[in-house]
C-alpha cells in the first residue's frame, strides 16, 4: 500500500445528497456543491485548499434541513445541518462555516 499526502491541505467538506430528496429541487447538494466551489475559487484559491464533494447519507439528517460534514486533515469530523432548503441561503451558511476554516 502506498500513501499520499491529500491535494488539499485543509480538508473535505462533504454534502448529503439524501437531504434534497425533502426539498423542492432534487438536485439541491450538487447545486450547493457546485456553487460552493465557485465562491471558494474566488476567495484567495480556497478551492485548493478545501475539497467540496456530495456524499450518501451523513446520519444526522432531519426534515427540511441539508446536513453536510467536515473532514479536516487534522482533527475531528464536524457534523452540521443547515436550517435551510433554498440554494442561497444555505450557500451563504457553509461558506461562512469554510471561511472560518481558512483562517
Amino acid at each position: 500500500m502506498k500513501k499520499h499526502n491529500p491535494k488539499f491541505s485543509l480538508g473535505s467538506l462533504f454534502i448529503c445528497s439524501k437531504c434534497g430528496k425533502d426539498f423542492s429541487e432534487t438536485d439541491h447538494a450538487n447545486n450547493l456543491k457546485s456553487s460552493l466551489r465557485s465562491e471558494l475559487k474566488s476567495y484567495n484559491e480556497a478551492h485548493k485548499k478545501i475539497r467540496v464533494m456530495v456524499s450518501g447519507c451523513l446520519g444526522v439528517c432531519s426534515s427540511g434541513d441539508q446536513a453536510f460534514a467536515y473532514y479536516p486533515n487534522d482533527g475531528k469530523i464536524e457534523l452540521f445541518t443547515s436550517e435551510s432548503n433554498k440554494l442561497e441561503k444555505s450557500k451563504a451558511e457553509v461558506f461562512d462555516f469554510l471561511k472560518s476554516k481558512l483562517k
